[in-house]
């Protein structure tokens, strides 16, 4: 299964990274939210959200640090790319 992140497979969060099927959902639903954020603010609300699930992941050693990082990557990888969008778009 190809997607934006790489070759994950079924049930892979990304590849390699295999998470509870809550916070999968839970991810993924915040990483959406980043994406279709109408407003630079709304952006960065989602963003910070998306890593705040994360930094619990972290707290709690619920997935190893090299996955944290990579998970924090992607998130500021998917919010610059939206505020990149929206500053094209003239968003304000």
């Amino acid at each position: 299964m190809s997607n934006r992140y790489g070759n994950a497979k079924p049930g892979e969060f990304l590849p390699g990274l295999i998470l509870p099927p809550v916070i999968h959902a839970q991810l993924r639903k915040r990483l959406t939210e980043i994406g279709v954020a109408d407003s630079p603010v709304n952006c960065l609300i989602a963003q910070a959200r998306a890593e705040g699930l994360v930094e619990a992941l972290e707290l709690l050693k619920a997935v190893e640090a090299a996955a944290v990082e990579r998970l924090y990557l992607v998130i500021d990888q998917d919010a610059t790319k939206r505020l990149e969008e929206l500053s094209r778009d003239g968003a304000k």
